[in-house]
């Protein structure tokens, strides 16, 4: 898998929120500086050669009293965007987007298709200006609390084939348990973060 090429240091800088105040434990700052406060960044890097095995990255920096940043936390899944067609123009079919979005994490969402634990982005223009992508999230198939039907094809985790999705960005049922297990440590659940998720190919 790439190892995001794509991304520079100073990308992923600039693609940073806003420092978080202290928050979360993190392992003893080097002598001579203090943890001020952390950084969150989660990034979605498309597979070109095949959407559904792409990967989606948390990571956490402690941001020192020096200014500089340490990473203490890197853990990623795989993740699928879309049916393979990598034309993002296209509804319900085309991968996500690149770009910058918003998030809000529902640990319970309960709408028509998703359910469960997902995180809900904002609407985001395709890279050609003429279609607005809308109704997109991060998410799994689960029931609403967070366990599996067996009898709804969309409340069950079937194997790889459910790393396809209609444009949203999906993972496996426990890993999505887990991403929203390091969010929460840093971000309340069902308040918007602007521009925490950064989508790359």
């Amino acid at each position: 898998m790439r190892n995001l090429r794509k991304i520079t240091a100073t990308t992923a800088v600039a693609v940073s929120t806003a420092t978080l105040a202290l928050a979360a434990p993190a392992a003893a700052a080097p002598v001579g500086t203090a943890a001020v406060g952390y950084s969150t960044r989660l990034i979605f890097d498309k597979n070109p050669a095949d959407p559904s095995n792409s990967r989606l990255y948390w990571r956490v920096y402690r941001v020192e009293d020096n200014g500089r940043q340490r990473k203490i936390v890197d853990v990623s899944w795989r993740a699928g965007s879309g049916i393979g067609v990598k034309n993002d123009c296209t509804r319900n079919k085309g991968w996500l987007p690149n770009g910058s979005y918003n998030i809000t994490l529902h640990p319970s969402y309960n709408g028509s298709i998703i359910k469960g634990v997902a995180f809900r982005l904002n609407n985001k223009k395709c890279s050609a200006g003429t279609t607005t992508r809308t109704d997109l999230f991060i998410h799994s198939e689960m029931t609403r609390s967070g366990g599996q039907n067996r009898n709804v094809e969309s409340q069950r985790w079937d194997g790889n084939g459910d790393y396809k999705s209609n444009g949203c960005i999906k993972l496996k049922p426990a890993d999505i348990k887990s991403l929203a297990s390091h969010y929460k440590r840093y971000h309340p659940a069902s308040r918007t973060v602007t521009a925490k998720l950064t989508v790359v190919s």
